[in-house]
Order: C-alpha cells, then sequence, then structure tokens
C-alpha cells in the first residue's frame, strides 16, 4: 500500500509538474542567457574545461582578453559542472532552447520528490518528539513537495535557462542531506561516499552548495532528538567528511580572484562578483539584505507582483530606519519558535518551524549577506531556501486540515491557485519583448530593462519604440550600453549626424564593459560623415581593447588611405602580421598601401 501510494505521488508530481512547465520549452533565451550562453564563446569548447586543471590562469583571463564581460570567465570556474551541463546541451542541439528546458524541468521534477523524500526523513527521525503518525508524516511530506512544485516564485530557476545553476546546485543539495541521513540510518561507506561526492557537485554548480555541510549537520542535531552539546559533537562526527569540502568554494573564488587581479586582497574579492571597484557597494549591500529578506518571504506568502529585475532601493547607512526596522523584524521572526515552545500545544509548530527558518536563513546567506552581488534581489535566490518554508506550509495545510472544520477546504485550494498564478506568470517569458514591457512596467526608473526592451524593439524592427526606450533608460541613468544602442538605433534610421553626436556624449562614461559597442558606433558614423579624424581615432580605440582584431586594423587603415596618410596605414598593417601571417586580405591591403606610399617594404612575417 505505501509504495502504491508512493508511485500515485511521483505520477501525480511528474503530470502537475509537465502541465506546468512543458509549455515554455520554445520559449526563447532571454536576459543572462545572451550573456552567459548565446554570446559566450567558453563553455562551447570542450577543451577549455581541460584547461581549468592545465591553465586555470588563462582561462581566468579569457573573456576580457575576447573582449566580453570578465564576469563570464568567473562564473565558468566558479561553476564547471553546470557548463559541463550546457555544453552537453549544446553538443546536442546548439543553441535550441528546447533541449537547454527540457533539463531544467527534469531538475525541478527531481528536487521537487527529493523535497518530500527529505521531509519525510526528517519527520520520522523528528517523529517521537512530535507524536506525529505515519500517515500525517506522508501528507505533510507530499504537500511539501507539490507545493515545492508548483510555487510560483520557482519559475524563474526553470524557466530562465541560465538559472540551470541555482537548479542544479538544490539537486546536488538535496541528494547531499538525503544521502548523508541515510548513512547515518543506516550506516555503509557507500552513501557516505554519496553524501560527499553530492556535495561536492553542489558546490561546483553554485556557492550556494558551500553550506551543505553546516545544515547537514545542524538538522542532524535537532532531528536526532538529543539537542544537546554532546548530541552536537556527535552530529559534527557523523558530518566530518561533508565538513571536509567547506573551504573548497573560498579557495576557488580565491584562485580565480588572484588568476583575474593578482592579488588576494580583500577588496578584490568583495569586488569580484560584482565587477566594480567600489568597495563599499558590500556595505550597501549587506544593509539592503535584511529588508530584501522580508520582501522574499512575503513574496513566498503572497507572490504578487512577481518581477525578474526589481528595482531595490539601496541601504547606504546604518543609521537607515529601514535597516533596522527590518532587521528588528527578523530577529522577532526567528526567536518565534522559541516562544512558541513555550506553549505545550505549539511545540510542533515550533519545531517544523525552527527547522523550516533555520534552512531559508542559511541557504540564502552565501547570496543575501555580505558578499555583493550586483542586484540586490533576484527571485531564483530563493529557489533553495524555499525548501525549509516549503516544509512549515506543508505542515500548516496538514494541521489546518486535521483541526478545523474548514480548514480542509483553505488547504484543498492553496494548490490549485499557487498552480494558477505560476501558469498565468509564465505569459512574462514568452517572448523576449513580453519579458522585458513586465520588467519596465515594474521597475520603470531601473535603467538597465529599458535598455534590454530598446534591444527587444530594435531586433523586431521597430526603432521608434527602441529610441523611446533607449531615451528612458539614459532619462533613468546615462550609461555606455544605452548610448551605444541609441546611436545604433540612429543609424538604423539613417541619421549619421545623429548617432556621432550620441555616440561622443557616451565617451565620457568610459571605461565599461560596453567600451567596443559604443567606439564601434562612432567609428562606423565618423565614416559615414566622412569625419576621418574621428574614425582613425575610435578605430584606434578599438584596436587597444581588441588588439588581434583584424577588422578592426583593416578598417584603421583604409581611414589612414583615406586621409592620405599611406605611410601610417602600412605600419597599421605591418604590425597585423604578427597575430595574421596568414592573412591574404592582409597582405593584399598591405601591398596596394606600400604602392601608394610609394616605398619599398620588406615584409618579414613573424615580426
Amino acid at each position: 500500500m505505501k509504495q502504491t501510494k508512493t508511485r500515485l505521488y511521483f505520477a501525480a508530481t511528474l503530470a502537475v509538474g509537465l502541465l506546468l512547465y512543458a509549455g515554455t520549452m520554445p520559449y526563447p533565451m532571454v536576459f543572462d542567457d545572451e550573456i552567459y550562453l548565446i554570446r559566450n564563446p567558453i563553455f562551447k569548447e570542450p577543451e577549455h574545461f581541460l584547461s581549468i586543471f592545465t591553465d586555470f590562469a588563462k582561462v581566468a583571463r579569457m573573456a576580457s582578453q575576447q573582449g566580453l564581460d570578465g564576469d563570464i570567465s568567473t562564473n565558468f570556474l566558479m561553476r564547471p559542472l553546470t557548463y559541463l551541463s550546457f555544453h552537453i546541451n549544446h553538443r546536442l542541439g546548439g543553441l535550441d532552447p528546447r533541449g537547454y528546458r527540457m533539463v531544467n524541468i527534469t531538475i525541478h521534477l527531481l528536487n521537487a520528490a527529493l523535497v518530500g523524500r527529505l521531509v519525510q526523513m526528517l519527520l520520522e527521525r523528528m517523529r517521537e518528539s512530535l507524536r506525529i503518525d505515519a500517515r500525517g508524516i506522508g501528507t505533510i511530506s507530499g504537500l511539501s513537495g507539490l507545493v515545492f512544485l508548483v510555487h510560483p516564485l520557482q519559475l524563474e530557476s526553470v524557466v530562465y535557462v541560465i538559472q540551470r545553476a541555482t537548479s542544479l546546485c538544490t539537486l546536488f543539495y538535496l541528494l547531499g542531506v538525503v544521502c548523508h541521513f541515510r548513512a547515518n540510518q543506516r550506516g555503509g561507506r557507500l552513501w557516505r561516499a554519496a553524501s560527499v561526492l553530492a556535495g561536492l557537485a553542489a558546490m561546483l554548480c553554485k556557492e550556494s552548495g558551500a553550506t551543505l555541510p553546516v545544515v547537514a549537520l545542524l538538522l542532524d542535531w535537532w532531528a536526532c532528538g538529543a539537542r544537546t552539546f554532546a548530541g552536537l559533537k556527535a552530529a559534527a562526527w557523523r558530518a566530518r567528511f561533508l565538513c571536509v569540502l567547506l573551504p573548497l568554494v573560498p579557495l576557488l573564488l580565491t584562485l580565480v580572484s588572484s588568476a583575474q587581479t593578482g592579488e588576494v586582497a580583500g577588496k578584490s574579492l568583495l569586488t569580484i562578483a560584482h565587477g566594480g571597484n567600489d568597495a563599499s557597494h558590500a556595505l550597501h549591500y549587506a544593509l539592503t539584505q535584511p529588508w530584501v529578506w522580508w520582501r522574499y518571504l512575503a513574496l513566498f506568502l503572497w507572490p504578487f507582483p512577481q518581477n525578474a529585475d526589481p528595482e531595490i532601493p539601496m541601504v547606504l547607512a546604518a543609521t537607515d530606519p529601514r535597516f533596522w526596522a527590518a532587521a528588528a523584524g527578523l530577529c522577532l521572526l526567528f526567536c518565534l519558535p522559541a516562544a512558541l515552545h513555550r506553549l505545550p500545544a505549539q511545540r510542533m509548530l515550533s519545531d517544523i518551524l525552527a527547522v523550516g527558518l533555520a534552512w531559508f536563513a542559511l541557504t540564502i546567506a552565501p547570496d543575501s549577506t555580505l558578499v555583493p552581488l550586483p542586484d540586490a534581489m533576484a527571485e531564483h535566490r530563493t529557489y533553495l531556501p524555499s525548501v525549509g518554508l516549503c516544509m512549515a506550509s506543508g505542515f500548516v495545510l496538514w494541521r489546518a486540515s486535521e483541526r478545523w472544520t474548514l480548514g480542509w477546504m483553505g488547504s484543498a485550494l492553496c494548490l490549485p491557485l499557487l498552480f494558477s498564478a505560476a501558469y498565468k506568470r509564465r505569459e512574462a517569458w514568452a517572448s523576449v519583448e513580453a519579458f522585458w514591457s513586465d520588467v519596465c512596467s515594474k521597475s520603470p526608473g531601473k535603467p538597465r530593462p529599458w535598455i534590454n526592451l530598446g534591444a527587444a524593439h530594435y531586433d523586431a524592427g521597430r526603432l521608434r519604440e527602441a529610441e523611446e526606450a533607449f531615451l528612458r533608460s539614459i532619462q533613468a541613468a546615462p550609461t555606455v550600453p544605452a548610448i551605444a544602442n541609441l546611436a545604433a538605433v540612429y543609424l538604423a534610421m539613417n541619421n549619421p549626424s545623429k548617432a556621432h553626436e550620441t555616440a561622443k556624449s557616451g565617451l565620457p562614461l568610459r571605461p565599461s564593459g560596453y567600451d567596443a559597442s559604443l567606439l564601434g558606433q562612432l567609428a562606423y558614423a565618423s565614416v559615414r560623415l566622412r569625419l576621418w579624424e574621428d574614425a582613425v581615432w575610435a578605430h584606434s580605440e578599438l584596436l587597444k581593447l581588441q588588439p588581434s582584431s583584424l577588422p578592426f586594423r583593416m578598417h584603421l587603415a583604409g581611414c589612414y588611405l583615406q586621409m592620405g596618410n599611406a605611410s601610417s596605414a602600412v605600419d597599421v598593417l605591418r604590425a597585423g602580421l604578427t597575430a595574421h601571417p596568414g592573412s591574404s586580405e592582409l597582405r593584399r591591403m598591405l601591398a596596394e598601401a606600400e604602392r601608394i606610399a610609394g616605398g619599398s617594404f620588406k615584409l618579414r612575417l613573424g615580426n
């Protein structure tokens, strides 16, 4: 009978999950999918994975040397297992989003099943203290898994392809904890080895996996019943092999920072994730997080409105009342289980709530405390932490149905309502324009969504709408990418004068990760206007950014020839022979430049 119920639960999980997510498979890749997958050459070549072991520093600098965001290399090195899964997807189906999402959906279904299994194991170990029968344990664990499966907050970690890092880390995280409990119950080296390997895999999928040893240890101590110092020591001994993994993520972060910056200072470690040079961002980020935690908890209880790129005002000083109000509220919330424990009738709720809140706090800490990330808040960061909240929700739904006459109606309605909200939320991901239109309507004062909406309009051929979006972005905050894209729109409108003026207005905002785009628009507009001095300067700056670029070098030489400066053109072309000795196009252009210059130049390839 027990096996039949288990099979029915898995069948229901599969059916509900496919009904909710199968329709999202053809949705386009959006947002960071474009940066870290579509335009990322590193994960597409198998030799780059081998280079992690043979030439770590080369891989760490590979993205920046190719004119890409340096965080692409950082992500690849910190999350190699996730990118290996992306590599397999790419080998099998290129950049077709259906294959990537099929894997993401499968991972989510497995995670929902593992959540139910983990909750069941925890409750079975706490059964004596909770005084709960097998039927209650089965109901709570099943409800917990289903809440995890259909909650709208999980959608971003499934539909947003690059966030496989989050869901895959969660898969191995849950496996690690489940195998650890299994090893404690039955002993055996295989289960213990499986827990360690799963923990290692979780850490190599995403940095959030670093907390697994601590969470497994504390859950073991709390659930075993002996909540004493001796019980804690025994739990620590059982988790000793997992604890060996604790230094892995900090060590990997240090290696990446050292390879990219040549130093291992605290400032470089703090700024490596957000890519800036402002170390004060770490303080502002930490002061903002208590309030963000409340936003996460509120969205779990009432997931409206959801926003893939929320506009979060940063807390800039410790005297800000938002910080103290949020921090005090969190202290009261985490003291609530202790207060409930004093009431005999609420001790069961107290224990469940303590486990749920502890899981939430410990697993969200890597993303939402002292290590600053570029964005103060992102919905996918709640994916792993929500496991504890789903456990508490499953308990509350079960208890409501058991204790109150109409409680079963509320419990029965909860899951369909969550499913409906998640199903409705899918619409925002159906197209790139729909995605960014949704974000802009909810974060109108943030420049990045307007940039991306403008790019989506541009790709669709709606130039006037693209111009308006880029102007809205510049109005919110002038940035190099917004100005570069606006210049591209004016070029597409056949207005090179406006493009030239716009591109030049962005030059004082350098340096940025988008200087090449800005300079490229300026160079093209200058050529269209026959402003050869500006064209030479822009191409020279581009060549400084990408010295090995053959097109930039030849365009620069062409500009010199248009100015009547054939000798400079020859110098530029000869300098390119070292990097491109076999380019027949380069050699033909060099011969023409030599003829115009009227000199005789001996080609010495390789010098």
